[in-house]
């Protein structure tokens, strides 16, 4: 593959993303990738990491998208979607190991994980926003629902850098770590050894509005 690298090893798949930018080439070989590893007899957790050592994911690759227009924008924005589908959909959970930087369209399919360890020099950040520009992959609304008004006030509107630590405290990360990947490997062999329908329950949860989240916990408590 050229824009990612797949290794299983220890009941993990590592999927390590080559260069930090996602063209449309790497979004379509990440989704197919993706279905590949969700239909095996026994889909192993997913650790996405990358080869760069300072940039997790730069974002979405800027030539393309100046090339889109108001009809181009579509499938562009539903390749996205559907990639970010497969990822919160994985029949195993899904880590991402960020270290470094971690922009747009990367900030975008982080968020579609079911947890995130970072390094504590990571940044998450949508500078698009400062020239009026979202991929349309879902991040946004994901970033809204799980950060708070004040934060995703900070990430969308003011388009600014938000630090590791403090999305620790908000709990949008579960750990900060000197070797990202290798903490990201811990925590998908622990997850994979809850019960399936507390990850099923948990991704309802993450991914709802309060009345499907109430919803969810009255069926699970009766």
């Amino acid at each position: 593959m050229a824009g990612l690298s797949l290794q299983d090893d220890g009941g993990i798949t590592t999927v390590t993303f080559s260069r930090p930018i996602l063209t449309r080439a790497v979004l379509t070989e990440l989704g197919g990738a993706l279905s590949v590893l969700a239909t095996r007899d026994r889909p192993s957790p997913i650790v996405l990491a990358s080869a760069h050592p300072t940039i997790f994911l730069a974002g979405a690759n800027l030539a393309e998208i100046a090339e889109l227009d108001a009809l181009s924008c579509i499938p562009y924005a539903r390749l996205g979607r559907s990639v970010a589908a497969a990822l919160s959909s994985h029949p195993a959970p899904v880590v991402a190991a960020v270290g470094g930087s971690c922009s747009g369209g990367g900030f975008d399919l982080v968020m579609a994980a079911d947890t995130i360890v970072a390094s504590p020099s990571a940044v998450f950040s949508h500078p698009g926003i400062r020239r009026g520009l979202v991929t349309g992959w879902g991040g946004t609304e994901s970033i809204a629902r799980t950060l708070g008004g004040a934060t995703t006030r900070r990430a969308l509107l003011e388009a600014s850098d938000l630090e590791a630590a403090h999305l620790e405290r908000l709990g949008a990360i579960r750990c900060l770590a000197a070797d990202p990947t290798a903490e990201a490997r811990r925590a998908a062999l622990e997850m994979a050894r809850l019960d399936p329908r507390r990850v099923a329950l948990w991704r309802r949860l993450r991914g709802s509005n309060f009345v499907d989240r109430f919803r969810a916990f009255v069926v699970e408590k009766s």
